[in-house]
Parts: structure tokens; C-alpha cells; sequence
């Protein structure tokens, strides 16, 4: 089987374009790290790559907020605030160096939270503070940083309040306003899982030089054909930034956890292995959204939780946390999880992680790409030889499907024949992969496994693959003796399978209940050229599933198909 791409260098890429970066405006020293007002002076201070890191540091693991602190002038007078910021942080260093060995952790935070309560702006004490404590101190470096973050604060809390003030109105204004607000949210999380998917749309049309060929063609013989390929593309050549804070939408974990069969299955993987598994471990929960895995550890009886998020959702995981009343156990912390680990940002005091909890599946599995993420922190922090992955096996699987009634339906509209519609429509589906629920009662052939990931063991390359496949129709409907193959749809399995634990596992195959992942459909062009089964004649479609990372958005995923129909021949395969 062949295949014909137009760009030859590199069949997988949807661009050979390189990733230009603009380094004239930095300011900082590259090699200047940021450290937390509480850890500065340690022989192993953890070093953070922005400012925000080293603050929420100090948040999370000693209840210390600068920026929450009333000793911290108001943004709102830039010059008072820069004067006060400077002798703030260098007082609050001096405290931390002379109170160092007398005090450690949370404790150390409430007596450098007492201190401040007595400071005042303006002191004449304070003249002293205007030295720098730490040498190349990159927070006076960024006190502007600094009053931005804290105008943000003020700004948040500004809202908190105008929402209390508001909750005492009118019940029935505020039930309307509650409605529409969810309203809002489950669109703006439907925007935000679109996205990936329609960006591609908008690229200028010669970028299609530069992609996956979109043609089908057949062979020499006629009878070799391939599909046409199917891409999602972001026009970013990354979009961390985007992926972070969709997920600071509400809607978007509202409809994660309205998912039954994915947060049951959850709950009950980790509550029913309860003694097996969790009772008095150290978990590791990353991306951890409202909170919800690293609190279903918690009522396992796990010693130590970590949960890491790196959209500010964190902010209402730990109120979520505390309100459950399990924030002795669960610590929030928010950052990318590479980024903790290179830092030494996570709360684990040289220990390592005993599992790895983390809900990570995107369409089709790996849409959103978020597993190297995880499998980063598996190598680096999960014990060896007793830690787990939890969920620890997925699965991905392929099988055919038939909409006749969907592209039939153009022939009688109200009485009028639409059928140019047909053409229009089918131009549009094979463009991209498109995430639907599909009906089982579409599905003409069987469902098959093409490969399955040890997620405690895999491999970052492993993650971009080709696999080949052979489809049958379904023995369980011989209605119909031919039938075409519109679309191939992928949809995944994944189990929580630990030995010597209870074995717990969910699909999102069309077989199975419809959960928020749906299915990904790749469209074949059913008006001109698609694969036709005949089952008397024994055909089956072999070919090979490809699945790569995008070049210009990693966060994506290039999909393709090569395929044939044929069947099995005293001389071997015949088509």
C-alpha cells in the first residue's frame, strides 16, 4: 500500500515552518531564578521561573500571601506601592533569615504573617529595607510584575465581594442570573474544546502545501484506494497559554464531573482498592481541576496527597479542599508539572509518589496531548517497582460505520431535492476529524483494539504511531449483504488494572454509554470514493491507522488512514 503526500520532507507535518522566538525584550538574566519569600535561604531553595510560582510557593506550602498581605500597599498608587513593596520583601527576608531555625513550614508562615501586622508604611525603622538581603533579588527586579499581580488580587476580590452583595438581592434575579451564567460556561467550554478542531479552517489556503494530502486516489489495479487524511490543527505553533486557561472555565468541569461514567468509575477504582492501594500512600494528582480525584484519595485513607493544576481553578480546588475538610492531607499547587518537578516546587521533601492519579484522556485519546506531561512525573517522582499509574492500561480502537440515512435525507426536504447538498456536506466532513456521538445502530463493522498502552511503562515516542487494522462486518445484522463504509470511528478504553487490586474500566466505544470524549469520526468522501464490503464475497478493509503530535501545535494531533478492500483466496489475499 502507498501513500501520497504533498509534503515529501515530512509526511506527518502540517508545517515545516519553524518556531521564530523574539528574546530582544527579556530583562532578566535567563539565569536569574525567583526565590519564595519562605525557602530563600535554604542550601536547596527550590528556584521558580516567574514570579507568580515563587508567591503561590509560599501560598501553598507555608500560608504565606505577599500579595494578600495588608502590609502591602494598594496598587492603586504606583510609586507608594513600589516604595512599600521594596521594604516589604527585603523585611520579610530578614525576618525569614533571623527565624529560620526557630521555626519551619506553616509555622513559620503564621509567625511572618503575626510580624507583619505590625508594619507599618513609612516607618523610620524602615530606611534599613531599602538594601537588598538577597544579592540579585529578581522580586525588586519585578516590583511592576509585582503591583500588576497585586492589582489582579484587588480585583478578584473586589468581584467576590460585589457577588456577596448581590446574593442578598432579589432570589428570583439571582436564580436567572444563575441559570444564565451556566449557560454561559457550558458554551464557553464547548468554544474552548471546538477550537482545536475548527482552527485548521482558517488557514490560508496555501498552507494546504504544507499538509497531509487530502486526496483519495485509487492504484494502479483500481482497486487501492486511500482515505482521505484527517487533521486537527492549531494555527499556534503552541498554545499551552490557551490550553492552560480554558480550563479556567467553569463549564468545563462542570461537564467533566456531570460525566457519570467517567468520575464513577473514577470514585470507585480508587475507593474500592481503598486498603489495597491507597490506605497511607503518597499520591500525586496532576491536573487536578476542582479537586475532585485528589479528594476521592483523601477518603481512601491516602497519608499525603499533591494536587497540581496549573489554571487558576486551583484557587477554588483548595477552598474545595479545606470545605471538605481534608486540606491536612490534599496540598494544592499550581504550575506546569514539569515545571515543579525542574524547580523542586512539589511538597514532597526528597520523598517519592506511590501513585499517579490523573485524568488526562482527550478525544481520541491523545487530543490535548497531556500524557508526556504525566509520564514526565511517573520517571522522575513514582517509586520504582512498587508505584502505579492509576488508571495504569488504555486502549484505542477502530470500527466502521454507515450513515446512509444522514447523507439520504438531502434527497427529500420537505418535498424539494436538495442533493447538491450531498457534495457540499462531504466536502466539509473530510476535512477534519469531527467528535460526535455516534449511534451503534450506524456501526456495520466490528470494533477493534490496533494498540494498547502500558502507561506505566510507555514511552514518549510510543505516543505517535502506525498500526494496521482489518475490519469484518458485524455478524449481528446480515440485513444488508453490501454496504459502504462512510467514516472510521476512534473512541478508547481505559482500565484500572493494578495487580492485586479491583479491576475497574470504562469505554467511550459507541456500545457504551455516551460520555463527554463522544467519538472521532474520519470521513471518507461516500459520493465519490469510499470502501464498499460485500459480505458474501468474505471482504474485509485492511489498511494502517496513523497518529502523530501536529509540528506547529503539540497540543494537536494529525490523523491518516491507507486502505484497501479484499478478501481472503486460496492463493492468499485477493482484492
Amino acid at each position: 500500500m502507498s501513500s501520497t503526500r504533498k509534503n515529501n520532507d515530512d509526511p506527518w507535518s502540517s508545517s515545516d515552518e519553524d518556531d521564530d522566538s523574539d528574546d530582544e525584550n527579556v530583562e532578566l538574566d535567563a539565569e536569574t531564578p525567583f526565590y519564595s519569600i519562605c525557602t530563600y535561604c535554604n542550601s536547596d531553595a527550590p528556584k521558580f521561573d516567574t514570579l507568580a510560582l515563587a508567591l503561590e510557593y509560599d501560598v501553598t506550602n507555608y500560608g504565606f500571601d505577599l500579595l494578600g498581605s495588608g502590609a502591602l500597599v494598594s496598587s492603586n498608587d504606583e510609586d507608594d506601592f513600589f516604595e512599600g513593596a521594596i521594604v516589604l520583601i527585603n523585611k520579610c527576608r530578614q525576618f525569614v533569615k533571623d527565624n529560620q531555625v526557630k521555626f519551619s513550614g506553616i509555622e513559620l508562615g503564621q509567625e511572618l504573617n503575626n510580624y507583619l501586622k505590625g508594619h507599618k508604611v513609612d516607618d523610620d525603622g524602615d530606611a534599613q529595607y531599602y538594601k537588598p538581603v538577597l544579592d540579585d533579588d529578581s522580586m525588586l527586579m519585578c516590583i511592576d510584575e509585582l503591583c500588576e499581580l497585586k492589582r489582579q488580587t484587588e480585583q478578584e476580590s473586589q468581584a467576590d465581594t460585589s457577588a456577596a452583595g448581590n446574593n442578598k438581592s432579589d432570589p428570583e434575579s439571582d436564580d436567572k442570573m444563575e441559570k444564565l451564567q451556566a449557560k454561559i460556561s457550558m458554551l464557553e467550554e464547548q468554544l474552548s474544546r471546538a477550537k482545536g478542531y475548527i482552527a485548521a479552517l482558517a488557514n490560508d489556503d496555501d498552507d494546504d502545501d504544507n499538509s497531509m494530502s487530502d486526496d483519495s486516489r485509487s492504484g494502479d489495479d483500481g482497486d487501492k484506494k486511500q482515505a482521505s487524511s484527517a487533521k486537527q490543527t492549531n494555527k499556534k505553533p503552541d498554545n499551552d497559554t490557551y490550553y492552560f486557561s480554558s480550563y479556567s472555565h467553569t463549564g468545563i468541569h462542570e461537564t467533566m464531573l456531570r460525566d457519570t461514567v467517567r468520575t464513577a468509575a473514577y470514585e470507585e477504582a480508587i475507593l474500592s482498592n481503598a486498603d489495597s492501594l491507597f490506605r497511607d500512600k503518597v499520591v500525586l494528582d496532576i491536573g487536578c481541576g476542582t479537586g475532585v480525584l485528589s479528594l476521592f484519595c483523601a477518603k481512601a485513607g491516602a497519608k499525603q496527597v499533591i494536587a497540581v493544576d496549573n489554571s487558576d481553578i486551583i484557587k477554588q480546588a483548595r477552598e474545595i479542599v479545606e470545605l471538605n475538610g481534608y486540606s491536612h492531607v490534599v496540598t494544592c499547587v499550581r504550575g506546569k508539572c514539569e515545571d515543579l518537578i525542574a524547580n523542586n516546587a512539589l511538597p514532597l521533601n526528597g520523598k517519592t509518589v506511590d501513585i499517579i492519579v490523573s485524568e488526562w484522556m482527550g478525544y481520541a485519546l491523545f487530543f490535548e496531548t497531556m500524557l508526556p506531561s504525566v509520564m514526565v512525573a511517573r520517571d522522575a517522582l513514582m517509586t520504582p517497582e512498587t508505584g502505579s499509574m492509576f488508571p495504569n492500561v488504555a486502549k484505542i480502537f477502530i470500527e466502521g460505520c454507515n450513515e446512509t440515512e444522514r447523507l439520504d435525507y438531502w434527497n427529500d426536504v420537505h418535498g424539494l431535492n436538495m442533493a447538491p447538498m450531498k457534495e457540499r456536506m462531504v466536502s466539509e466532513l473530510t476535512q477534519d476529524a469531527h467528535v460526535e456521538i455516534v449511534s451503534d445502530e450506524n456501526i456495520v463493522t466490528d470494533r477493534k483494539e490496533i494498540i494498547t498502552f502500558d502507561l506505566n511503562t510507555c514511552k514518549d515516542a510510543d505516543l505517535d504511531f502506525e498500526v494496521p487494522f482489518d475490519l469484518h462486518l458485524r455478524d449481528d445484522d446480515k440485513s444488508r449483504n453490501e454496504l459502504q463504509i462512510h467514516s472510521l470511528v476512534i473512541s478508547f478504553d481505559i482500565d484500572f488494572a493494578v495487580p492485586n487490586t479491583k479491576s475497574v474500566q470504562f469505554s467511550t466505544g459507541c456500545q457504551s454509554t455516551p460520555t463527554h470524549w463522544k467519538q472521532t469520526q474520519l470521513w471518507f468522501d461516500p459520493v465519490h470514493n469510499c470502501p464498499v464490503l460485500n459480505r458474501e464475497a468474505g471482504d474485509s478493509m485492511k489498511g494502517v491507522f496513523r497518529m502523530k503530535r501536529n509540528v506547529k501545535n503539540h497540543r494537536a494531533i494529525d490523523m491518516s488512514v491507507v486502505w484497501e478492500v479484499g478478501r481472503e483466496a486460496g492463493s492468499g489475499w485477493e482484492r
